[in-house]
């Protein structure tokens, strides 16, 4: 999947589509005002835009809650966006994979914006139901191959511990290529810090984004 075909399905494929046009998706996607309700402001549209253009951010991204939040320092946007680009774009790690981890640190950390968005991310892209909510619980999930449980203990791990036990690293050294282990470790801590950033600044859900499917939120006590 191309970037600018994952950026239509992030904020939803349907409307992305349509006849609507660029401009007037985003005066349905995003609200005109900004939103000062948590610690930082979120740049007006506009800026967004402007500062997206000059920093090579795809204006639907840019224009986007969290990068409206993240510009409030370019520079730093900047970076963000370069390593995000690298391991949505670029990526070697089968983007199920991928996504399976995104979503298990979004339910550890009980960050809706990051599992939301991705839940939505990962239907797009076809993954089944059943593998996308089995990361609220890995072992009850019987599509998990013994790889998959392996990605997700890394998640676990990476989030308690920013470190993965050698049991864990054993069993991903026999399914993936040091290339790929490079980029599985830096799937679980880059999401990790865009949790840490969008819940501390109070980053909203955008327009369209569901919230937490079923109507279940994770609890102080996320199965492992």
């Amino acid at each position: 999947m191309d970037r600018r075909t994952f950026v239509k399905t992030s904020v939803g494929s349907a409307v992305a589509s349509s006849a609507l046009g660029a401009d007037r998706l985003l005066d349905v996607l995003v609200p005109k005002s900004g939103d000062t309700s948590g610690p930082l402001p979120l740049v007006s549209i506009d800026e967004a835009a402007r500062l997206g253009e000059k920093l090579g951010i795809d204006r639907l991204y840019a224009t986007s809650n969290v990068f409206r939040g993240l510009l409030n320092s370019p520079s730093a946007t900047a970076g963000f966006y370069g390593l995000a680009s690298a391991l949505l774009f670029h990526n070697k790690v089968a983007a199920r994979t991928r996504e399976l981890i995104i979503l298990r640190i979004g339910w550890c950390t009980g960050s809706e914006y990051v599992f939301c968005q991705h839940v939505r991310s990962s239907r797009d892209l076809g993954i089944p139901d059943e593998e996308i909510l089995g990361v609220r619980d890995p072992q009850r999930c019987h599509a998990y191959s013994k790889t998959d449980l392996a990605v997700l203990q890394l998640a676990d791990e990476l989030h308690e511990h920013a470190e993965v036990t050698r049991s864990t690293w054993v069993v991903l050294e026999k399914a993936f290529t040091s290339e790929e282990l490079v980029e599985l470790l830096l799937v679980g801590g880059f999401w990790r810090m865009a949790a840490g950033f969008v819940k501390s600044a109070k980053i909203q859900l955008d327009a369209g984004v569901a919230s937490w499917p079923e109507g279940r939120k994770p609890d102080s006590s996320v199965s492992k």
